[in-house]
C-alpha cells in the first residue's frame, strides 16, 4: 500500500500526527510512506519504519514551492492520500482513497484523529530513533542519577514561564536530588542574562542541552527522565510521546486540544486573568501539582 502523507507544519502537531502513521504501520504490513513536511518537522520522520521518500517543502516566492510538490506527488498512483493540511492538492491526485483532515477546537487532536480514521483503537504518537541516535544521546546524561527534563521556552512568550520562576521552583527542597536536563533552542530565550544566571546557579545540578542534537536525540533522554516540566511546545509533546511523566504548563493556549496525550498533568494559569499569560501561574501551584502526582 503506497501512502502519501501530507503532514502538519508545526512540530507539536507533527508529533501528535505520528499516531496516524503508527496506526497504519501496525495495521498493514505492506504499507510504505512518502512524506511531505516542513523544515521544522523533518527530523521527526527520519528513522520511521516503512519510509520510502520524504519531501521537505521550503516556501518560495510566488508559491514556486508548489512545483516541488507537484513533481513529488502528481505523476504517481497512490493507494491512500492522507492530508492533514486540507490542501486543494489532495483532490487532484491519482489515488484510490483520500482522507483530508479538518480540525476543530472542541476535542483533543488525538480524539479528532480517531474520528478521522473511524477507529476505536488506541492511537499512540511515536517518534522513532535508531541505535546511533541512542548512543549519541545517552552519553550526554548520567546513568545512575534521578533526572528531570525542563524545556522552559516555546515559540510564543505568553506561553512561557519566566526563568526566575523555574529557578524558584527547582531550588525547592523537593528537587534537591535531581539532575536537571535543560533543553530547547537559544533563539527562543527572551532574556539571555537571566538564562545564564540560571545556568550558573550553584544550587542546581544542570546539564545544558540547548541547541544540541535534534528532536530524535531527545527521545531516549526523555525516556530516562523521571518527569518533564515545560510550557506548551513541541518538546512537551515529544516528552509525552515517550511515556515520560509530563507536567505541561498552560497559559493562553487550549489544553483541551493540545494538552499532552496520555497519563500526564496540565497545570493552568489562573482562570480569572483575562489574557491567561503563563507568567500568572504561581510557583506554589506548580510544586503542589508535581508533589501530588509523583
Amino acid at each position: 500500500m503506497k501512502i502519501l502523507f501530507i503532514g502538519p507544519t508545526r512540530i507539536g502537531d507533527t508529533i501528535l500526527s505520528t499516531s496516524i502513521i503508527n496506526f497504519y504501520i501496525q495495521k498493514y504490513d505492506d504499507c510504505s510512506f512518502s512524506i511531505i513536511t516542513s523544515p521544522f518537522a523533518k527530523d521527526i520522520y527520519i528513522n520511521m519504519p516503512r519510509l520510502s521518500k520524504i519531501l521537505v517543502v521550503n516556501k518560495k516566492k510566488y508559491g514556486l514551492h508548489w512545483l516541488d510538490i507537484i513533481k513529488f506527488s502528481f505523476f504517481k498512483k497512490w493507494d491512500l492520500v492522507i492530508d492533514l493540511r486540507s490542501s486543494i492538492t489532495s483532490y487532484l491526485l491519482n489515488t484510490r482513497t483520500r482522507k483530508i483532515f479538518r480540525g476543530n477546537n472542541n476535542f483533543h487532536k488525538i480524539v479528532q484523529f480517531k474520528k478521522f480514521l473511524n477507529t476505536e483503537e488506541e492511537l499512540v504518537p511515536k517518534v522513532w530513533y535508531d541505535s546511533e541516535v541512542s548512543s549519541k544521546s545517552l552519553v550526554k546524561i548520567p546513568n545512575n542519577k534521578r533526572m528531570i527534563a525542563v524545556a522552559p521556552y516555546s515559540n510564543w512568550p505568553k506561553k512561557d514561564w519566566s526563568i526566575k520562576k523555574y529557578k524558584s521552583l527547582l531550588e525547592n527542597e523537593f528537587f534537591k536530588s535531581y539532575t536537571i536536563i535543560l533543553t530547547g533552542i537559544s533563539n527562543d530565550i527572551r532574556n539571555k542574562k537571566e538564562f545564564n544566571d540560571f545556568l550558573n546557579s550553584s544550587n542546581l545540578n544542570i546539564i545544558n542541552l540547548f541547541d544540541w542534537g535534534n528532536l530524535r536525540h531527545m527521545v531516549p533522554i526523555f525516556e530516562k527522565c523521571d518527569f518533564f516540566i515545560g510550557s506548551d511546545s513541541g518538546l512537551m509533546h515529544l516528552s509525552a510521546s515517550t511515556g515520560c511523566k509530563t507536567f505541561a504548563l498552560f497559559g493562553p493556549t487550549n489544553d483541551l486540544v493540545y494538552g499532552p496525550w496520555g497519563n500526564h498533568t496540565v497545570i493552568k494559569s489562573n482562570n480569572d486573568m483575562v489574557d491567561h499569560e503563563l507568567e500568572n501561574l504561581s510557583v506554589e501551584k506548580v510544586i503542589n501539582s508535581i508533589k501530588d502526582s509523583i
